[in-house]
């Protein structure tokens, strides 16, 4: 095809002419662009129907797989006898294009045919690819096809082993130049093979046993060793291919393995985690893959990296003759890369209707993965300093990454009605995590709407849906997210009170569900961080949110989130809470429904001198009784005219006061009432308004925004969340269903434990710090009955905790006037012994009250002063006043009896913090650093 080569200068003028033709032809918008040019303006095209495509006026080329590179590029198909006919290379028409003038009011169109265009490098474009505001470079699907861009290879040299296996040598993966992490057959993700084959594997315990991270982090064994129990490691000749998955809290980090010690049971790694081994669970949860014997199930495949021979073993009915079998090599697959520092932008480009398909997992031999929401992976798709690109009905997949990332200086940018499903990591990355951006160089100003987001965190369970980190003024509307192990949508990347540069966001009408599953902690639907003033998150139906132990929650303002409007939100089916603020300044809650949670419903954590929230007009309905969880106990917070429901009808309180109560003792819940919401079916989660519900006035537009949360546009696509199957919560990490709470227990305490079973905690507090490795406990016991009884609580130390103040046990109150009586039995068993007894309250940092410590020695001592001796091994009476009224002295008065002897009275001792006003918290700590024994009884904790 030689003859029908042109030169440069006349296919451009060839070009044009078509162009001026073009526009005399044709008439109308771009689509996908508004009259005015503004991609800012856009909604999707009106009627654009399934795999139909508006043409837009200006200049048209065609790519087709079996086009020739050589010919003009003007014809979907070749004109026979001519030099018309497509492109074959998305890179040649890509050269053509950009050497084309721009001109006012003529747009380009590059229409890809269906097919797979494979790529080993990204596809990249540079400002000089960029469009104009009215006349935009437009890379479109051609009609009714579905053209898909590649990071593949396709593996097909196979032989066939006697048991069935297939098996082929990949000569770069033994040379180190491909690291092949993932494999697809016939378009699905395969299970790379592993151990166990389902959930996960416990470690025995750390392999070094440290009481404090600076000295695990002094000693590079507590992040890179675990202890395994016998059967489920064994000492496999191919350690060096395989790959452990270690599940710590908010994240799961990768690493390569590289010794397994069977003598010690010990397996080690090439780099070791963040945190120390065991941080977060002393029975660590993990999972191994690619090691040779765990290849036995079909469907599993397994990678020999020294070798380089891929092991596959074959569903039922595949065959090599029938399978496409590809492995990613791209890290990327599509880069808009301009510079924002000195100006240069990519602009005004539109990619639609093409697929973006399998990218790589990197991770070196000597590195490790791990981060909060996987922060540290690239996109797919990938956009630096771009300005006013559209990316419309893409379907990003397969990927070992995030699947779009608006990086630095991307601004203005819109993402709408795409797929992104099948994620190494997460689905949408906007900004950056490092330093604040100034305004020629910041992220901000993007829209992600109408998108569909699910199967993320395949490789990287902590990637989530969107991530918007410093970025501001960003739009995620009408999206559905589902089937992650972390949080569906997060935004802000800032800690605590430091300034942060993600502010303006609104997430809104979007459909969050399906999130967790189980498997990491401390995440929710939607989660901020740092000061986010104008942030508004509103209309989004919110559901089925289960973390592995704490933190499953529906709305979550963690660290410092400041000035977030959260509003006509549904929240149901949480594990841990519909709303929770672990600490964060002048939040608004307002007329949501937040229903069903596990937990508690509203979840307040740290106590700060400023006001945390305020929480009016919503719906709060629940059947165990527990409206409120966390800490309520300094008032600074503001809860107004909400209505709340049990549907048991039981009784229920308010942080320990019945309705009533609290907002005569507190001044919270000023206009609440407890009533009926009138729901169609609140069971069933029908939140549906019956004919004059109580609950209107409060959340009809959250009713309203429920329904219309989501995709929006044609059925074909908004019905396909309907077509999923949706994962089940691993039944191991489902907890029982939380207990009513006592009423009244927090106005007074008195506890003998005579009718507590051997062996059990203390029927109300929190027992913290037990290890069944290392033996600590907290356990009624019948060994040393306290005096007139016949049990008592016994603490159990041990050598080597994480903390010297583990064991301990917690009592909680809200007890701000009156005068305060708190008297027990302390008998400690050894030398060693050490029960520390301490009032606080609820400020961060808390302010400390009385505060004393009995010694096995005999010693007692407050505020580091020796203050008695007493007889060792003694049951003693104790007996501490103290008055917290405003006017009161800062002090108060101790009487210690020991058993049959006279009792010792100690007058006006100082409290731990002069200003100390308030009882929220009373601890009884066991404080030795080796094995000990102490006993407690007779708690009797009452208020006048």
């Amino acid at each position: 095809m030689t003859k029908f080569t042109l030169l440069g200068g006349m296919l451009s003028g060839l070009c044009l002419s078509v162009a001026l033709v073009s526009c005399q032809k044709t008439g109308g918008d771009v689509a996908g662009f508004g009259k005015d040019g503004d991609i800012r303006s856009v909604v999707p095209a009106a009627g654009l129907e399934k795999g139909r495509r508006t043409t837009p006026p200006g200049l048209h080329f065609f790519v087709s797989t079996e086009g020739n590179d050589d010919w003009t590029g003007l014809e979907p198909a070749w004109v026979k006898e001519t030099p018309n006919g497509p492109f074959r290379t998305l890179a040649k028409a890509q050269a053509v294009v950009r050497g084309l003038p721009r001109l006012p009011g003529l747009p380009v169109t590059v229409h890809v045919r269906g097919g797979v265009y494979r790529i080993e490098d990204a596809w990249r474009f540079e400002p000089k690819d960029s469009g104009l505001a009215d006349a935009p470079v437009v890379w479109q699907a051609y009609k009714d096809e579905k053209p898909v861009v590649s990071g593949a290879r396709v593996i097909d040299q196979w032989t066939l082993a006697a048991d069935g296996t297939w098996m082929a040598e990949l000569p770069a993966v033994a040379a180190g130049s491909w690291d092949v992490n993932q494999l697809f057959v016939n378009g699905q993700r395969r299970q790379r093979c592993r151990l166990p084959k389902k959930g996960f594997f416990r470690m025995a315990g750390p392999a070094v046993i440290w009481k404090n991270r600076d000295e695990a982090n002094r000693n590079p064994r507590s992040k890179d060793s675990f202890l395994y129990n016998e059967g489920d490691v064994e000492a496999w000749d191919d350690i060096r291919n395989g790959v452990v998955w270690m599940y710590n809290s908010w994240t799961a980090s990768i690493h390569h393995l590289a010794e397994i010690t069977p003598a010690e049971k010990t397996l080690r790694f090439t780099k070791g985690m963040q945190w120390p081994i065991g941080h977060w669970d002393r029975k660590q949860r993990y999972h191994v893959e690619n090691v040779r014997a765990a290849l036995t199930d079909p469907g599993e495949w397994y990678m020999d990296y020294a070798t380089g021979i891929l092991s596959y073993l074959p569903m039922p009915g595949e065959t090599p003759a029938s399978c496409v079998v590809e492995a990613p090599v791209a890290q990327q697959l599509l880069v808009l890369q301009g510079d924002s520092e000195v100006g240069q932008f990519v602009e005004n480009l539109v990619f639609s209707g093409i697929a973006f398909h399998h990218n790589a997992f990197v991770m070196p031999q000597d590195a490790m993965h791990d981060g909060q929401a996987a922060v540290g992976l690239t996109g797919a798709v990938y956009t630096n300093s771009a300005r006013n690109c559209r990316f419309e009905d893409l379907n990003i997949a397969h990927t070992g990454t995030y699947g779009l990332w608006f990086a630095k200086g991307s601004q203005d940018n819109v993402l709408i009605r795409s797929e992104l499903h099948d994620l190494g990591g997460g689905g949408v990355k906007i900004g950056e995590s490092g330093g604040e951006s100034n305004e020629a160089t910041a992220c901000r100003g993007n829209t992600v709407e109408n998108c569909f987001i699910h199967d993320g965190g395949v490789i990287a369970q902590a990637g989530v849906g969107v991530l918007i980190l410093r970025s501001s003024y960003n739009t995620l509307r009408h999206n559905e997210i589902c089937d992650l192990y972390y949080s569906a949508v997060s935004v802000g990347w800032s800690w605590g009170y430091a300034p942060s540069s993600a502010n303006h966001n609104v997430v809104e009408y979007n459909h969050l569900h399906h999130i967790g599953y189980g498997v990491l902690s401390d995440m929710g639907a939607i989660y901020t961080l740092g000061i986010s003033p104008g942030t508004v998150l509103r209309g989004n139906h919110i559901h089925d949110i289960f973390s592995y132990s704490y933190g499953g929650w529906g709305l979550y303002t963690d660290e410092g989130s400041t000035e977030v409007l959260m509003e006509h939100n549904v929240v149901y089916n949480t594990k841990s809470g519909g709303f929770h603020q672990h600490y964060g300044r002048e939040n608004i809650v307002r007329n949501n429904i937040l229903a069903f949670s596990h937990e508690g419903q509203i979840i307040r954590s740290r106590q700060e001198a400023h006001s945390s929230f305020t929480v009016e007009n919503n719906v709060v309905i629940f059947d165990n009784g527990r409206p409120y969880g966390g800490n309520w106990g300094n008032g600074n917070y503001l809860m107004r005219n909400n209505l709340y429901w049990d549907v048991t009808r039981e009784p229920f309180e308010f942080s320990g006061y019945p309705l009533a109560e609290f907002q005569r003792e507190e001044g919270q819940e000023l206009g609440s009432v407890i009533a009926e919401p009138g729901f169609v079916n609140a069971a069933k989660f029908n939140f549906h308004l019956k004919e004059g519900a109580a609950a209107y006035p409060y959340v009809k537009d959250a009713v309203a925004a429920m329904a219309k949360a989501g995709l929006y546009g044609p059925s074909w696509w908004t019905r396909k969340p309907a077509q999923k199957q949706y994962k089940e919560v691993i039944p191991e990490m489902i907890p029982p269903k939380s207990e009513r709470p006592r009423l009244g227990f927090l106005r007074e305490l008195k506890l003998d434990f005579a009718d507590v079973a051997v062996g059990e905690k203390s029927p109300v507090g929190s027992t913290s710090g037990e290890d069944e490795i290392l033996g600590s406990s907290i356990r009624v016991s019948e060994e040393q009955p306290a005096p007139g009884g016949k049990r008592a609580l016994k603490f159990v130390d041990a050598d080597g905790l994480k903390f010297e103040w583990e064991p301990h046990l917690v009592y909680n109150f809200h007890w701000r006037k009156g005068v305060l009586t708190g008297s027990f039995a302390v008998f400690l068993k050894d030398d060693q012994a050490i029960c520390w007894h301490e009032w606080r309250d609820s400020s961060a940092p808390y302010k400390v009250g009385p505060s004393i410590r009995f010694y096995g020695d005999g010693r007692l001592t407050v505020l580091d002063q020796e203050l008695a001796r007493f007889p060792k091994q003694t049951w003693l009476q104790v007996k501490i006043v103290c008055s917290v009224n405003p006017d009161a002295p800062a002090t108060y008065d101790l009487e210690v009896t020991p058993a049959g002897d006279e009792t010792k009275v100690f007058k006006g001792l100082e409290y731990g913090s002069k200003d100390w006003k308030e009882l929220t918290w009373v601890g009884f700590v066991s404080e030795a650093k080796v094995r000990s024994e102490f006993f407690l009884g007779n708690v009797d904790f009452t208020r006048k």
